[in-house]
């Protein structure tokens, strides 16, 4: 999914709860981690290819014929657990993980109309105990 279709379903997402009551502050963050979550594509791009250049990755992601899994590492299980846990430092970290919650939904509506839910690694225990010639 390109990162305006999250931004514009983040901002939707952002706005709704915000007319039910939730602050603008949080709003805010939730509304940012809806889309910055995919910052781990780009680390992923820049891990395989040694190439900075944020519009070569873009370009590169976007026209990726998949046919292996990927391991996007902001978006396991075991990150967003570790987001949750430092909600009891920080409560708005609470926020952020509704945001790449909400994130995650859109990924698993897309991977799925697309019959792509395969390719995605959602678990990094199960990266680290797999037979890593099946992920790119």
């Amino acid at each position: 999914m390109l990162p305006k279709v999250h931004i514009f379903f983040g901002a939707i997402f952002s706005i709704i709860l915000y007319v039910i009551g939730l602050d603008i502050f949080n709003c805010t963050l939730v509304f940012l981690a809806s889309f910055l979550i995919d910052f781990d594509h780009y680390l992923w791009y820049i891990i395989k290819h040694e190439d900075f250049h944020l519009k070569n990755a873009f370009y590169f992601l976007k026209h990726l014929k998949k046919k292996k899994k990927t391991l996007m590492i902001f978006h396991t299980l075991e990150f967003l657990i570790f987001v949750l846990l430092l909600s009891y430092v920080w409560i708005e970290f609470f926020w952020i993980s509704i945001g790449m919650i909400f994130h995650s939904i859109l990924d698993l509506i897309d991977l799925y109309n697309e019959k792509e839910l395969y390719l995605r690694e959602f678990s990094l225990i199960n990266y680290l105990i797999s037979n890593k010639e099946k992920y790119y």
